[in-house]
C-alpha cells in the first residue's frame, strides 16, 4: 500500500495543548506523510524526531487572540492538493464567533470544496463550537460542515447542535489518546498552577486583578502548607508569561524561592515531565485540566470560557470548580480540602476518546 498523504490545518501558535493535538495525530498514525499548513518554522524543531511530518507555508488571518491558517485563491500555487488523500482540520476552539465570520468561513471552505471535487476525504477533529450568538452562524456552518466526511466534537453541547447531521459525532477530547510512556504514580509535594492573561480577553479584562488576587492567595497558601510550586505557561504568545511575571512582580519575596517557573517553548516532553511531577494542579487553560485527568492528578479548574465546563460536565466532574468571574466568591480553605481528591473517577471515558480517529482511521486501512 502507498503511503497516505494528508494535508493538517491546525492553530500553529505554539500552544501546548494544539501541539499535543498533532503530537497524538503524528504518533498514532507513524506510516503516513502529514503536511502541516503553516508558515512557523518552529514546527520543524516541535516535531524533529517525526520524520514523516514536512511545513507547507501558507497564509494566515488573526481573529482577536488567535491566528487560523485560511486559503486565498493563490492556493493552486502553493498547494498541490491533487497530491494528497486527506485534508485534516485538527484544533479546538476553531468556531468562534467574530466580525466578518461570514467572509471567512467563505474562503475557509474553498479548500474542502476541492478535495470533495476530486472525492479525496476531509475531517475536523477535536473542535469545539462557539461561543455565538447568531443563528445565522449555525445555519452558515451547517453549510460548511456539508463539505467534509467526517466531524467529531469534542463535548455534547457543540455535539447536540449539529446532531441531525449525519456527519457529525461526539468523542472526548484528542489529548486523552496520547500515549503515556512515564511512571505518573510518584508526585512530589508540588501543586502546579497553568495562568492565563485575563487582561488579554476582552471579556474577561475586568477580573484581571481579582484573578490575580486569587491566585497569589492560593499560591501563598500551599507554600505556607509546606508545598513548592510550578507555575505554567502553556502558550506564551497568548500571554500565560506575562501573567505569570505579574504574579512574581506582586508577591513577597520570601514566596519566589518556592516558585518554579515551566514555559512551553518548542520541547514538548521536557513539559510534560515537569507537569506530571506535580501532585495537584490548579488548572485555567483547558488542556490543563485535560492534562490532569489524564496523568491522574487531583485538579481544580478555572474556568475562563464555556468550552470548559462543558467538557468536565461530560465527565461528571462540573461540582467542584469555579468560574473566572465568580472567582472572589473561591475560598482558598475549600478548595484546598476540594483538590485532596477531585479526579477522573471513570477511566473509561479516556478510552472512548479513541474514537475522535474513528473515521480518519478506515483512510489507513
Amino acid at each position: 500500500m502507498s503511503t497516505k498523504r494528508v494535508l493538517v490545518n491546525a492553530y500553529f501558535a505554539q500552544n501546548l495543548g494544539d501541539d499535543l493535538f498533532l503530537k497524538v495525530l503524528f504518533d498514532r498514525y507513524p506510516n503516513a506523510e502529514f503536511h502541516l499548513l503553516t508558515k512557523n518554522e518552529n514546527y520543524n524543531i516541535i516535531f524533529q524526531n517525526y520524520s514523516n511530518v514536512k511545513i507547507m507555508k501558507s497564509m494566515s488571518v488573526k481573529i482577536g487572540n488567535h491566528t487560523f491558517n485560511f486559503f486565498s485563491k493563490l492556493h493552486d500555487l502553493i498547494i498541490k492538493y491533487k497530491n494528497y488523500d486527506a485534508l485534516v482540520n485538527i484544533g479546538g476552539s476553531i468556531f468562534m464567533e467574530s466580525v466578518g465570520w461570514q467572509e471567512r468561513l467563505e474562503s475557509r471552505g474553498d479548500l474542502p470544496k476541492k478535495f470533495k471535487k476530486i472525492n479525496r476525504k476531509t475531517y475536523i477533529i477535536g473542535a469545539n463550537f462557539g461561543p455565538f450568538e447568531d443563528n445565522l452562524y449555525i445555519e452558515k456552518h451547517k453549510e460548511f460542515f456539508s463539505q467534509f466526511d467526517d466531524i467529531c466534537f469534542r463535548d455534547n453541547y457543540s455535539h447536540n447542535i449539529f446532531k441531525e447531521l449525519d456527519n457529525v459525532r461526539y468523542a472526548p477530547d484528542v489529548v486523552f489518546n496520547m500515549e503515556i510512556n512515564f511512571d505518573v504514580q510518584d508526585k512530589e509535594k508540588i501543586i502546579g498552577f497553568s495562568i492565563i492573561d485575563v487582561e488579554n480577553r476582552k471579556d474577561l479584562e475586568k477580573y484581571f486583578h481579582s484573578y490575580m488576587e486569587k491566585i497569589k492567595e492560593i499560591v501563598k497558601s500551599y507554600i505556607q502548607l509546606g508545598y513548592k510550586i510550578k507555575l505554567f505557561s502553556f502558550c506564551e504568545k497568548e500571554g500565560d508569561i506575562k501573567a505569570i511575571n505579574y504574579l512574581l512582580d506582586n508577591i513577597e519575596h520570601t514566596y519566589k524561592r518556592q516558585i518554579e517557573v515551566i514555559t512551553y517553548n518548542l520541547d514538548i516532553n521536557f513539559f510534560l515531565d515537569e507537569y506530571k511531577s506535580c501532585e495537584a494542579i490548579i488548572a485555567t487553560r483547558f488542556h490543563s485540566v485535560v492534562l490532569s485527568l489524564l496523568l491522574d492528578q487531583n485538579v481544580f479548574p478555572i474556568i475562563y470560557s464555556d468550552k470548559t465546563f462543558n467538557v468536565i460536565k461530560d465527565l461528571n466532574m462540573e461540582s467542584n470548580c469555579c468560574y473566572i468571574k465568580d472567582i472572589d466568591k473561591l475560598n482558598t480553605k475549600s478548595l484546598i480540602e476540594i483538590l485532596k481528591d477531585n479526579k477522573l473517577k471513570d477511566k473509561n471515558l479516556i478510552s472512548e476518546s479513541e474514537k475522535q480517529f474513528q473515521k480518519l482511521d478506515l483512510l489507513f486501512v
